[in-house]
């Protein structure tokens, strides 16, 4: 073993990185680095107490990790933070140490900004449970790198004659409508569009644009998503407050509890169940980016991902320069209530470093969540492991997320597709959307980015939720840089279609509520993958059964399906209105009545 060290200490001075490097764990946590000259690990490296970490050339392919993204990155002096008070306690009693920027009775938690050198005095006062510093949202978009802007187009959407959604209200929730101006001036977006709370980006003018093309009578609205959760839910009530009876967001929060409802799943489900809605909501992008399984120790305390069955004992990633990568860890412990303390860590494959670190304590009271910010602000490309550590506790289940850029790429070593829904889409009244994949339109297989169901809850008491409801188009064509239109992408393009097409349906059946609507969507939808239900593709796709109820329930002319110009090459992943199933058929389904023709 000496003679390993002495190896690795001239390789070091000869700056020379060997292509496959392991790092071992000992009892301390600390970091020791040996060198391996095959691709056969000894015995010594994969014992009980190791936790091995490879470099990039000697792991499988990465996975393209073009998933979704963290957005409102900002460096301040302030940050937002969550206090979560003692109950009777309120949010005054903060103004001492912190500015409130949203307050929630209902859970003792206030939204606040506080200045960094300030964060610990909150923590101090005796009537506080906890403080957590906020993670930013989530959209899911795919990101293609692409710049999406605007240009006056008479492509028209395939849909009834006659059936334009006029009568509803539709609100959208996303980052932002920076751009919205340039598409009402090109007549992309009607002039009246309702914008209450502009944002910061541009994907909630894209989201607006899918839903007026499906739906071109339908009255539209826009809040942005806000910088907090609170901030979140309120958007939630503006829309309410204004007649919406669909709301359609592409928005995660990846603070929110894995394993329960938290504040703003409990608000939708509130808003759903006292006003009867439709609410649609992007599944995620996260099926290649997420793991999830039982704390697996490898005999130091060092969690092993894969269980026992590989050399490959965590998760790795390839980090560009100057890219921005952000890792969650949460397990199956009550929110504000974990005893169960482990820590994460990030690690440099190549040079065995530790590179950054969560070790928050959890001791009964706080929440089971740690996270790790990142930016490699190196010249050349790092490829990362992915660690966990119990520091004290009992073994729990580990969920793991990882948001990050297109250009980061995600080793498919010990990821989990399944179970990878959180938050408020995972909420049972909530329509939650998968995406098709765009590649092949004949095989209609799901996008490999779509987050797959079932939803696993432990609290109040453990339930499997059948997720995903519905799954609709990973890709549709929306205004574009070149005259042709570009291609929109993700979970973000899949949700709003499923609105548009609730839209339509509604104002065919005005005196129907929301749950109606959600059973016509569900019903009528083109089965795909498994017979039945499943938790991949939901109860199937929007883009078939439910046209056929569009067309025998409107005026009678039928589908108007004028070529738009685009060839069959270009059209694949397109949303398209197809024919199938009878109306009585669905009615039935649906629970119903069929309207004469």
């Amino acid at each position: 073993m000496r003679v390993l060290y002495l190896l690795i200490l001239a390789a070091v001075i000869t700056g020379i990185c060997s292509p496959l490097v392991s790092i071992i764990h000992d009892e301390a946590g600390l970091l020791e680095s040996e060198q391996v000259t095959s691709g056969i690990l000894p015995s010594e490296l994969i014992s009980s107490g190791s936790a091995v970490l490879l470099s990039s050339s000697s792991l499988p392919g990465p996975l393209e990790a073009n998933s979704g993204r963290i957005y409102k990155e900002e460096v301040e002096e302030d940050l937002t933070a969550y206090v979560h008070l003692f109950p009777g306690r309120y949010a005054e009693l903060l103004d001492s140490c912190a500015m409130v920027k949203e307050w929630d009775e209902t859970s003792s938690i206030a939204a606040v900004r506080i200045n960094m050198e300030s964060f610990e005095e909150p923590s101090s006062l005796k009537e506080v449970q906890s403080v957590q510093p906020d993670i930013p949202p989530v959209i899911r978009k795919v990101d293609r790198g692409e710049k999406v802007t605007f240009f006056s187009s008479s492509e028209e959407f395939w849909k009834p004659d006659g059936v334009t959604g006029e009568g509803i209200k539709i609100g959208i929730i996303s980052d932002g409508v920076e751009d919205i101006s340039e598409a009402t001036a090109s007549g992309i977006l009607p002039e009246d569009v309702h914008v209450l709370s502009p944002g910061k980006g541009k994907e909630g003018t894209v989201m607006l644009e899918i839903v007026h093309k499906i739906s071109p009578g339908a009255e539209l609205y826009f809040h942005s998503a806000g910088s907090n959760k609170l901030e979140f839910n309120r958007a939630v009530d503006a829309l309410i407050a204004e007649g919406c009876g669909i709301i359609c967001d592409d928005v995660g929060w990846p603070d929110e509890p894995f394993f329960e409802d938290g504040i703003v799943a409990s608000h939708i489900k509130e808003v759903i169940e006292s006003q009867d809605i439709l609410y649609v909501s992007a599944a995620g992008n996260d099926a290649g980016r997420h793991y999830q399984g039982m704390f697996f120790d490898n005999g130091s305390g060092w969690h092993d991902f894969s269980s026992g069955t590989s050399t490959f004992r965590n998760i790795y990633m390839d980090v560009p320069p100057g890219e921005k990568v952000t890792v969650v860890l949460q397990w199956n412990d009550p929110w504000n209530c974990s005893e169960n303390d482990y820590d994460l860590y990030l690690y440099d494959c190549c040079s065995g470093k530790e590179i950054d670190a969560s070790e928050k304590t959890q001791s009964g009271t706080d929440n089971p969540l740690e996270y790790i910010k990142y930016t490699n602000s190196g010249e050349t490309v790092k490829t990362l492991g992915i660690s966990v550590k119990k520091h004290s506790g009992e073994d729990r289940v580990l969920e793991v997320y990882i948001y990050l850029n297109s250009s980061v790429k995600v080793h498919s070593d010990n990821l989990v597709e399944e179970d990878s829904v959180f938050g408020h889409p995972a909420v049972p009244g909530v329509i939650c959307v998968g995406a098709i994949d765009s590649g092949n339109s004949e095989n209609k297989g799901i996008a490999p980015y779509s987050s797959r169901g079932p939803v696993s809850i432990y609290y109040p008491e453990y339930e499997l939720r059948n997720k995903i409801d519905l799954s609709g188009p990973g890709s549709v064509k929306v205004s574009g840089t070149n005259g042709t239109g570009s291609f929109f992408m993700g979970t973000s393009a899949s949700a709003p279609s499923v609105a548009g097409i609730g839209a339509l349906i509604w104002s065919m059946y005005p005196e129907k509520n929301g749950s109606d609507i959600r059973r016509v969507l569900c019903s009528s939808a083109e089965d795909l993958g498994e017979p039945g239900y499943d938790t991949i593709f939901g109860h199937g796709s929007v883009n078939g059964r439910t046209v056929h109820l569009l067309e025998n329930s409107s005026t009678g002319n039928g589908l108007s399906l004028e070529k738009s110009g685009v060839s069959p090459a270009e059209a694949k992943g397109i949303f398209t209105l197809k024919l199938s199933m009878p109306l009585e058929q669905i009615c039935s389904l649906a629970k119903l009545p069929c309207r004469e023709k």
